[in-house]
């Protein structure tokens, strides 16, 4: 059996860590239930992190999820779920 794959906190760690290489920015600043927008995530962020949080996860992720789960809280639960439903 396939292991189920990140827990919900590691997702939202990863999301944590990759956004605040991405943005320059501390990772103590970047808080995960802020909204992408006050973090500075723009279009173009948003596609390249999305593309590598893929790639980690091994799921396909529509671009406008972010729309959908507007904080990286969020995402990391849509994504946890996604990825369980993948292994499952």
């Amino acid at each position: 059996m396939e292991p189920a794959g990140p827990s919900v906190s590691e997702i939202s760690a990863w999301c944590v860590a990759y956004l605040s290489q991405m943005l320059e920015r501390p990772a103590a600043e970047i808080d995960p239930e802020a909204p992408f927008t006050r973090l500075g995530v723009d279009s173009a962020t948003s596609t390249y992190f999305l593309v590598e949080l893929e790639e980690w996860l091994g799921v396909e992720l529509d671009p406008e999820i972010v729309f959908e789960y507007p904080t990286i809280g969020a995402l990391a639960r849509y994504a946890f779920e996604q990825k369980r439903r993948s292994t499952g």
